[in-house]
């Protein structure tokens, strides 16, 4: 089957992270290569602005929650209405209203799951890809049978990241000091990303005279953050961690920092940690799902055991005292980027998956 097709992307957020990302991206490349896309997200979230930024068909119905009769006979009704081919859900309320509304007008549905999820949202799709390995093994290990489910890894725009630099000064624009040391992590706020950890960790070198005015920028909001603001202040970090909030383009926070930091304790597959790589940063992470697919322990970066601070500072240290070593590690992550995860071959497995569906293969 060939030709443009009318597509629904159906996310339910709760704030913009990695999942909200990677539905921009692919409706956004969806859409260049000709097909008709609309994006379903829920009245009233921040999404929203970051779709009409970018000029993305949006319909905002209202939803009350996973067990919302309303909801889906209004989806039911407007898919048969729009004559929409395929609906792709990502995340569990989507993923279940979804699914239920696609079989209830004899259209396939196929179902995006980001992280370590319990399969019972999912199990109506028709057809399921998981973000990494990591992902479909727990799915695998719940019963959900395997054929149903191909691993498509995120990817990223090269393109854009391999644009020139522009001039944002992120140091000075918050007031890093000339010669300071720079960390960054990028994403939202909540209890799987392991700030706490980072905080601690930085702590602990932050008591070593050596390194100076090392600071952290911390991109992302969640409704952790004046918990960790908190923390922060009691460990003494108040003028060493920034807190930047949201970004629509983390770019120049990546590019100002030495190092990029992915203290999760759970994790699906990390867009951030590709997007860092992609800029040439090397990585500290925390060995959990999918990151060991991305961050090559001692190639592109350093894996550590999750919740441990000490652990998450010594390699944090190493990198810092060792900077050829962290360049040489930037630079090999950059090269495992453009060869596995570009966004390009990730929208063209996701194209074939759409046809081979709405072509009978998986209904």
């Amino acid at each position: 089957m060939s030709g443009s097709l009318r597509v629904a992307q159906y996310i339910t957020p709760s704030q913009i992270g990695g999942a909200e990302v990677h539905v921009v991206a692919l409706a956004e490349k969806l859409r260049e290569r000709g097909h008709h896309v609309t994006v379903i997200c829920p009245r009233g979230r921040a999404l929203l602005r970051e779709l009409d930024v970018r000029g993305l068909p949006v319909w905002a119905p209202r939803t009350f929650g996973k067990v919302d009769p309303v909801t889906l006979v209004r989806l039911m009704r407007w898919l048969r209405r729009e004559r929409i081919d395929i609906i792709h859900t990502h995340l569990s309320t989507a993923s279940l209203l979804g699914s239920l509304a696609a079989r209830g007008v004899g259209i396939p549905a196929l179902a995006t799951v980001h992280g370590l999820n319990t399969r019972t949202c999912y199990n109506y799709a028709h057809a399921i890809i998981a973000v990494s390995n990591a992902v479909r093994q727990h799915l695998v290990a719940q019963g959900m049978p395997a054929e149903r489910i191909s691993v498509i890894h995120n990817g990223v725009d090269l393109r854009a990241f391999a644009r020139a630099e522009q001039g944002r000064d992120v140091r000075a624009e918050w007031g890093v000091p000339p010669g300071a040391r720079l960390l960054v992590t990028v994403g939202r706020l909540a209890p799987a990303k392991g700030h706490a950890d980072l905080l601690e960790a930085v702590a602990r070198l932050a008591a070593e005279p050596r390194w100076g005015e090392m600071m952290l920028l911390v991109v992302g909001s969640g409704a952790l953050r004046a918990q960790l603001e908190a923390q922060a202040a009691r460990l003494g970090l108040a003028e060493r961690v920034i807190f930047v909030g949201f970004q629509r383009d983390v770019q120049p926070f990546v590019r100002a920092a030495e190092v990029f930091v992915l203290p999760s304790v759970q994790e699906g597959l990390s867009l951030s940690a590709l997007e860092a790589m992609a800029l040439g940063k090397p990585a500290v992470a925390c060995r959990v799902g999918g990151t060991p697919e991305v961050v090559v322990d001692g190639e592109t970066g350093l894996l550590v055991a999750p919740g441990r601070p000490r652990e998450l500072a010594r390699a944090l240290e190493q990198l810092l005292s060792n900077p050829d070593q962290a360049a040489a590690m930037g630079a090999a992550g950059q090269r495992r980027v453009r060869e596995a995860f570009d966004l390009e071959q990730m929208v063209t497995r996701i194209e074939e998956r759409y046809r081979g569906l709405v072509g009978g293969g998986g209904r």
